[in-house]
């Protein structure tokens, strides 16, 4: 029976896997492409899009872009005057200043029209009216502060509508047109347009029917940091959005005013309410665990600052709809998480996707509502009408802190440790749910599902990509991103920039459903750039085998589990392998695949052996390559062939092809032997403990084949020593003791001193004693003595260690007319006798 594992050559290098080959990178991050580009002439700060048309927030600039990016019209926000201002007031500051984009928004309910508001207008906006039902109108020409001078009073609070420090401006139009609006808070932010006026934290807006302005329909039109926290408390707009009859923020904040921790949170009002009176906000984090289990903590990573984030709808893709258990048209929210520094809510460049319906949010923040009253509740709910709460239709008000975090599983991290995702954004393209990353390094990424790696991965700038994207066209063939880096924006088209970043025939064809590339003469292609003389396939791969990596040869019959290292083994557009699409035979044994890794063969396995080729089949291509051989593993002799019953003997099996099949099993009896090592013609192992001195059959299994040793392994009792003689040695060792006892031939390795040696009746066993002179220890020295005779430990006996001899000094005397040296021994007959003494 014959097993084969086919390995990609993207595996990990480890025995019984394959090496990453040259040509196994997916993407040449080096490609570059020759994409359409907008300069503006200094930093972009706001994009939006309306009626084709793209409108640019940069510093001092308000543009108006063709789709493919030609400059339409221009208008000049700054540098500004004080008395050129919005607000006509700029308090300290005499000089101009430039005009940064704080917020660009969108409205069509009386006219076509964009807000822009400016930091040299503190945060008052200016309406261009773009048609107002009688032509189209350029961005500059007609173009008012939206305030109410009349009076020449300064401009009311609710016209102050932005901030430096970063503002989330959502306009959720019905009837009226309606500003909800997030301004951050950043402690010590350094101010570049003179001094601002302190904004509200969270407010909502309605613009006046005479469209000069907004009107607050009570005091209750906001909510503010209590006075002890401006100014002293982290809090930081990221992103808005609408969802049924919600509007939705998510900050990045201090997990409370005392902590130097910083979380996500996302908040939650009723888009209906002119003022703010239902709240309600929770902790969102996003985790990664090693074993994608949700109550495992092995591994846990948390990404705690949210970075950016797209809301989008749920289109057909089956996959994206099982994973998060959502329906078609649902709304979903995919947010860039990242680490923070400790105690900083600044990110660090490792992140990860974490995705979430809108619906499970709500479920969320409805049962934490009604778990009252465990939460705190600034003002009193009733539980009878939980049961709208999803809907705003209760006539009650609420303000909810929700202190418990909701955590979600990553939905893709893979290949973003040591970057910083800054920008997301996501469409459904040809069915299938496909994120766009933008990195703080400038680089753009497509990825098409969770478990995928990027298929585009392209430099588009050194700065980083804004997390103002805009989405065009996403229903159509020619749908294209417009990124921001810098003051230069670069339209990347849906289905990917091109195809040269793939540079494998299996990335290239997986990639297909999304790009429209396929493979044509070694390279990727779109089907135009295919020679006509070639072809061009989306459906197959030709196998390549690189070796035959393990084993190299297997038992007839042992179910040998064959790895086979190549490309292009098998698989369909739909990302999942396909065992019907590839065959393997191995050395005249056909292999059945069942899973993308492992085959069975079409028979029992009672085939004859031929030759030693692999031959891999995918679609219509066959690979071949020489490498593996069946055998037949024997056994000739073991040695030793006795040792004691506690174990520990080195046994040593002498045969052939020992080494063959991926596993052995040696066992004594029923016990297994401890394997050392491994060769073709010899295998060692210790042996294991047995109760009763015996003899055991000794058997090796190669994977599922078994052989028995022509002789078994005699367990004979444990050895006993009575006693040693001499007690004594001189510090420099050498002197030879003698133990006297009783099955001392049971071991056949004693450990105690350097040579041993027995007795042909086994009651004795000599060694000579090692030195102790490099211990630099003062004699006479008491030492315990055992003998280790294999894995048997035989009980302790003294040995005292005195000082070596002295030497006199030479005598030279004259003997039959020859000198000679004489050198008297002192202590001669002492040594004798230490030597014999007991």
């Amino acid at each position: 029976m014959l097993w084969c594992i086919l390995l990609w050559a993207l595996c990990p290098r480890v025995r019984g896997q394959c090496d990453k080959s040259p040509d196994s990178s997916m993407l040449n991050i080096s490609v570059t492409y020759n994409l359409p580009t907008f300069i503006a002439n200094s930093t972009i700060q706001n994009l939006v899009t309306l009626s084709g048309v793209i409108y640019v927030g940069a510093v001092n600039r308000i543009y108006a872009l063709s789709p493919n990016l030609t400059k339409l019209s221009e208008y000049r926000t700054g540098p500004l005057f004080a008395n050129e201002s919005c607000d006509q007031h700029s308090p300290g500051h005499t000089g101009k200043l430039d005009n940064h984009n704080l917020a660009l928004v969108v409205e069509t309910i009386y006219d076509k029209g964009l807000f822009s508001c400016g930091s040299a207008d503190h945060g008052v906006c200016r309406r261009h009216v773009l048609d107002d039902g009688a032509s189209p109108k350029t961005v500059a020409e007609d173009v008012y502060c939206f305030a109410d001078y009349r009076y020449r009073r300064l401009p009311g609070e609710q016209n102050l509508v932005a901030t430096p420090a970063g503002s989330q401006v959502l306009n959720v139009e019905s009837n009226v047109i309606q500003f909800f609006v997030g301004n951050s808070e950043i402690p010590d932010l350094k101010n570049e347009s003179g001094t601002f006026p302190q904004l509200h934290t969270l407010s909502v807006r309605k613009m006046k029917t005479s469209q000069n302005g907004f009107i607050a329909f009570s005091n209750r039109w906001y909510l503010d940091l209590i006075p002890s926290l401006r100014g002293n408390y982290y809090l930081r707009y990221v992103y808005s959005f609408h969802s049924g009859p919600f509007t939705y923020f998510l900050t990045i904040q201090q997990v409370s005013r005392d902590s130097q921790a910083y979380h996500t949170r996302i908040v939650r009002m009723c888009s209906s309410d002119l003022e703010i009176r239902r709240y309600v906000e929770m902790p969102l984090e996003c985790i990664c665990t090693s074993k994608r289990r949700r109550r495992s903590t092995e591994g846990l990573k948390v990404f705690n600052v949210v970075q950016a984030a797209y809301v989008t709808k749920v289109g057909n893709d089956v996959n994206l709809q099982k994973q998060l258990k959502v329906e078609e048209g649902d709304d979903v929210l995919f947010a860039a998480f990242a680490q923070s520094k400790p105690n900083s809510p600044e990110p660090t460049a490792n992140s990860a996707i974490c995705v979430i319906s809108l619906k499970h949010i709500n479920n969320l923040f409805k049962r934490y509502m009604q778990t009252l009253p465990a939460i705190t509740c600034c003002i009193k709910l009733m539980r009878t009408l939980l049961d709208v709460l999803s809907h705003c239709k209760h006539l009650f008000e609420y303000r909810l802190e929700v202190t418990q975090f909701v955590q979600r599983l990553e939905y893709w991290s893979k290949e973003l440790t040591n970057i910083l995702v800054t920008s997301i954004t996501v469409a459904q393209v040809h069915g299938r749910t496909v994120a766009y990353l933008g990195t703080a390094d400038g680089r753009h990424m497509q990825v098409k599902s969770s478990g995928a790696s990027p298929h585009v991965n392209i430099r588009l700038d050194t700065k980083p990509v804004s997390a103002s994207v805009v989405l065009r066209d996403p229903n159509h063939p020619d749908g294209a991103l417009l990124l921001v880096t810098g003051n230069k924006i670069t339209k990347v088209p849906l289905i990917g920039p091109g195809c040269g970043q793939l540079t494998t025939c299996t990335s290239c064809l997986l990639s297909s459903v999304v790009t429209g590339c396929g493979w044509c003469d070694g390279r990727c292609t779109r089907a135009n750039q295919c020679p006509s003389s070639s072809v061009w396939t989306q459906d197959y791969c030709t196998p390549v085998i690189t070796k035959v990596f393990w084993p190299t040869s297997g038992p007839l019959r042992g179910s040998t589990t064959v790895t086979i290292c190549g490309h292009n083994f098998g698989f369909d557009k739909t990302e999942s392998f396909k065992a019907s699409l590839v065959t393997v035979e191995v050395a005249g044994a056909t292999c059945r695949l069942w899973t993308e890794l492992q085959c069975l063969p079409a028979s029992n396995g009672n085939f004859t052996a031929s030759g030693r080729m692999v031959k891999v089949t995918s679609g219509h291509k066959v690979a071949k390559m020489e490498g593996f051989s069946f055998v037949d593993p024997v056994i000739r002799e073991i040695f030793p062939e006795f040792g004691p019953k506690s174990g520990g003997t080195m046994l040593t099996i002498r045969g052939a092809f020992l080494d063959s099949g991926n596993k052995r099993e040696v066992t004594v009896g029923q016990a297994v032997c401890r394997i050392q090592s491994v060769s073709s013609s010899m295998l060692t192992c210790k042996t294991p403990q047995h109760t009763d001195p015996s003899k055991q059959p000794v058997r090796v299994t190669i994977d599922s084949v078994q052989r028995l040793a022509p002789t078994s392994f005699t367990y004979n009792e444990d050895p006993i020593i009575n006693s040693i003689q001499p007690s004594r040695s001189f510090i420099s060792g050498g002197c030879t003791v003698s133990a006297h006892g009783f099955f001392l031939q049971s071991g056949l390795q004693p450990q105690m001193v350097l040579t041993a040696a027995h007795d042909s009746n086994r009651s004795s066993i000599q060694c000579t004693t090692p030195s102790l002179a490099k211990l630099a220890l003062q004699p006479p020295i008491v030492t315990k003595v055992a003998f280790v005779l294999d894995g048997f430990s035989t009980q302790q006996w003294d040995l005292i260690y005195v000082e070596d001899p002295l030497f006199q000094d030479p005598k030279l005397t004259s003997k039959d007319n020859k000198s000679i040296v004489e050198l008297l021994l002192l202590f001669t007959l002492l040594l004798h006798r230490l030597c014999i003494s007991r």
